[in-house]
């Protein structure tokens, strides 16, 4: 009779909505775990009381409890927890840093509440779709003076106690074009000049954080380029531009050239560029599919050409970095030709 009674409490906690709980971010966690050991308890005491008979009501109600409570404590549970998570983003993509062991981190949750494996490695465009980077995962983010992981791509962050903390930073580039890796806050100024402590966003009408455009952004080589631009530093110092990169051309415009041309043209800025523009091309249609995919493996060959001739020469020469270029433009006239036709 009590094995039956078990079941039920079982079966019955079964049928708690517990999809939509195990897929939450940190903050819903323990409140989803009380709410599904409650919820699957008193949904076995009543199915476990019904079917004990008169008799039986009573004990047919501790064992249901029993066995639907230890079942919606467990279905409520997730794939993962905040024990093992660098910290989640909120509906506004924000950040939230946790307090989690460097050895213990194992993923993160997104936007939508959805585990993913690894740190965050990319950024929420402006319309809240997730773009992944083309950087070494060991760069994608950095440690706080408190220890908590924070993406490079992020302007900010809240901290283990809900206070916001913005102006972030994975480094800078100091006078003299050099890369200063580590936590830090604050601005460029329009000679390329870092602010110490200047903020670098500003408040909306509703409150959320607006990441200002740089007024220009360093390259590889740790040369200024003037111009707005929207976007961050890797770890390592390297220039990730957003699709809210706004002295871009559109996707569809065909003045690439222009925007790219002369001496201040920088490969791996230029990488990043053609790589979110042909994913706008096969999202929104004006490439195929295929299309893309050859792009981008031809992009990707091109970057990795770029790769050995720095490691090789410790940096790009006139002649290499001419030869890279070529491959470049012949890469983009092929998609300007492909979005035309």
């Amino acid at each position: 009779m009590h094995m039956r009674l078990l079941a039920a409490g079982i079966a019955a906690a079964a049928l708690f909505p517990s999809i939509a709980l195990a897929e939450t971010p940190c903050e819903q966690q323990h409140a989803n775990r009380v709410v599904g050991t409650v919820a699957g308890a008193g949904i076995g005491a009543v199915l476990g009381s019904a079917i004990a008979g008169h008799g039986n009501r009573t004990t047919g109600a501790v064992v249901g409890a029993v066995g639907g409570g230890i079942v919606g404590n467990q279905l409520s549970r997730g794939t993962a927890d905040c024990a093992h998570a660098y910290g989640y983003y909120d509906n506004q993509n924000m950040w939230h840093a946790n307090a989690v062991d460097r050895s213990a981190a194992s993923g993160y949750y997104d936007r939508d509440g959805q585990w993913v494996d690894g740190a965050p490695n990319g950024y929420y465009d402006s319309s809240g779709r997730w773009t992944s980077a083309d950087s070494d995962t060991g760069q994608s983010g950095y440690y706080d003076a408190h220890g908590r992981w924070v993406p490079a791509s992020a302007s900010g962050y809240y901290d283990t106690d809900g206070q916001w903390v913005g102006g972030t930073a994975s480094g800078y580039y100091d006078g003299n074009g050099r890369w200063i890796a580590g936590p830090t806050s604050g601005k460029y100024d329009s000679n390329g000049r870092w602010m110490a402590g200047a903020p670098n966003g500003h408040r909306n009408a509703d409150g959320a954080w607006i990441a200002d455009a740089q007024p220009g952004y360093y390259d590889s080589n740790g040369r200024w380029h003037t111009g707005e631009a929207n976007g961050y530093y890797d770890g390592s110092g390297r220039w990730i531009a957003t699709s809210g990169y706004s002295n871009t051309p559109s996707m569809h415009d065909n003045s690439m050239q222009d925007h790219w041309g002369g001496d201040n043209r920088d490969v791996r800025s230029r990488v990043a560029w053609l790589q979110q523009r042909i994913r706008n091309g096969r999202d929104d249609g004006t490439l195929s599919s295929g299309e893309a995919r050859r792009s981008l493996r031809s992009l990707q060959m091109i970057s990795q050409r770029e790769t050995r001739m720095r490691h090789y020469h410790g940096h790009l020469n006139r002649r290499d970095e001419a030869s890279i270029q070529g491959q470049l433009d012949d890469l983009s006239a092929r998609i300007r030709a492909q979005m035309r036709s």
